[in-house]
């Protein structure tokens, strides 16, 4: 199941990439994972216990 949606804005909360603001740009559903970009090149693939809406900040 789906947390987020495309286009969303998110940040990293847990790891190395913790407080990066990135982008929902696609969802894997076989691996239960977004990918999110940063910077506009970056591309990582986290899953959902990683990530909040930047707007929970």
């Amino acid at each position: 199941m789906e947390k987020f949606k495309l286009g969303e804005s998110v940040t990293v909360h847990t790891g190395p990439f913790k407080g990066i603001y990135g982008i929902i740009v696609s969802f894997d559903k076989k691996r239960e994972k977004y990918l999110v970009r940063f910077n506009g090149q970056q591309q990582l693939y986290f899953s959902p216990d990683e990530i909040i809406l930047w707007s929970e900040k």
